[in-house]
């Protein structure tokens, strides 16, 4: 799978600047491809991935990351974060 890590917001709805992200709060990524062989996650999901396992990749200047199914720790319902 092909995903990109989602951005976390560095300026509130009301416009204040936040101080940076929560240490605590896992970062998210978006699923943009997946292979053949991928059966539980959907193209435009929003994941956590075991971010220790994901594989970083370049294109066109731009960071995504390579993500096995089996390192796919939770899928977000409803989530529409974009990416």
């Amino acid at each position: 799978m092909i995903i990109k890590l989602i951005e976390k917001e560095t300026v509130s709805k009301g416009g204040i600047v936040l101080a940076g992200p929560d240490a605590q709060e896992a970062s998210k990524g978006k699923v943009l491809a997946i292979g053949s062989d991928v059966e539980f996650v959907e193209v435009g999901e929003v994941i956590l991935p075991n971010w220790q396992k994901a594989k970083p990749t370049k294109y066109e200047n731009e960071d995504f990351f390579v993500v096995h199914e089996d390192d796919v720790v939770l899928i977000f319902e409803g989530d529409e974060t974009s990416a």
